[in-house]
């Protein structure tokens, strides 16, 4: 995986772009971390770790820490897509929601940018190195919500987004407009605690070798 550190002090050099896009999305799968009661990304026990740092709330990227999916964010930037939304099944600590699908949170993405060359040389694991090149996504907008506020997705919810297949990790769905903004609208009426999730995944967070060195 990327090293967090060191591909951080690189979040604000990479070359951004803008970005321009219609209001519609993707739906892409995340794990929940089951320590937590709020619906925190998974966090690894120890370092290192295949578990990437998505999405990462603390900088409002996804796919700079890693370039798995790779083909995934190129489609995204290649429909002019405007949101990442993501979803999850549900982990937690919260017993009332257990095994449930819900949408967390979303990034609005603003900026792209090509780091294929930044995932070559920090990240011990990459998948893009046939790729012509390697897309980050950047939003100035996002927002994640507590686990009770979460948009709950349900079979009649999946029809309604004409997705037929079974939810799994590896879902990828293309929302038009109409269904994306439901989403959005409903995200932007709840409490935005998206500083809550990146305290929560700090303190959970295990120290790498090179931190415990310092």
């Amino acid at each position: 995986m990327a090293n967090m550190s060191s591909m951080g002090r690189s979040v604000d050099s990479a070359l951004w772009q803008d970005y321009r896009a219609s209001n519609t999305a993707m739906v892409v799968f995340y794990s929940t971390d089951p320590v937590s009661e709020i619906p925190i990304r998974e966090v690894p026990e120890e370092y290192p770790s295949d578990i990437l740092p998505e999405p990462n709330y603390e900088s409002a990227t996804y796919g700079f820490y890693g370039c798995s999916r790779s083909k995934i964010r190129t489609a995204f930037v290649k429909s002019k897509l405007r949101y990442v939304i993501f979803v999850t099944k549900y982990q937690g600590t919260n017993a009332d929601y257990k095994d449930r699908f819900f949408v967390t949170g979303y990034i609005k993405v603003n900026k792209i940018a090509d780091v294929k060359k930044a995932h070559i040389r920090f990240c011990s694991d990459f998948t893009c190195l046939d790729e012509p090149r390697c897309l980050a996504l950047r939003g100035d907008e996002q927002r994640f919500v507590s686990i009770e506020e979460a948009f709950e997705v349900t079979p009649d919810v999946l029809l309604s987004w004409d997705f037929k297949a079974k939810l799994t990790r590896q879902a990828r769905i293309i929302l038009n407009e109409e269904n994306t903004m439901k989403i959005i609208e409903h995200l932007d009426s709840k409490n935005d605690i998206t500083e809550k999730y990146i305290e929560e995944t700090a303190r959970l967070q295990p120290h790498s070798d090179d931190e415990e060195s310092e």
